[in-house]
């Protein structure tokens, strides 16, 4: 089991988001602290945000995974759009 830890942005946006999304997004968090290449995880190529997304709805929960220490490090949580991998 990993552990996850949020970065400030991360932390701010969940505290943002609305009461039922918030409870979807804690939810998947909740399953890729259980596997974080869980079904629906994707890998980014090149994006300088994050190594992987997963996709709760319109939204993107962008994390690293440090196997080693067994860390899932949330970096943002972003609504889909043009900038979400910038």
């Amino acid at each position: 089991m990993y552990r996850a830890v949020f970065s400030r942005r991360a932390e701010r946006a969940f505290l943002e988001l609305p009461i039922g999304l918030a409870r979807r997004v804690r939810q998947a968090i909740d399953i890729l602290i259980e596997d974080p290449r869980a079904h629906g995880t994707i890998k980014l190529e090149s994006a300088p945000v994050a190594q992987y997304r997963c996709r709760v709805g319109d939204y993107r929960i962008l994390f690293d995974i440090d196997d080693d220490h067994q860390v899932l490090e949330v970096v943002d949580i972003r609504k889909r759009d043009e900038q979400t991998y910038r």
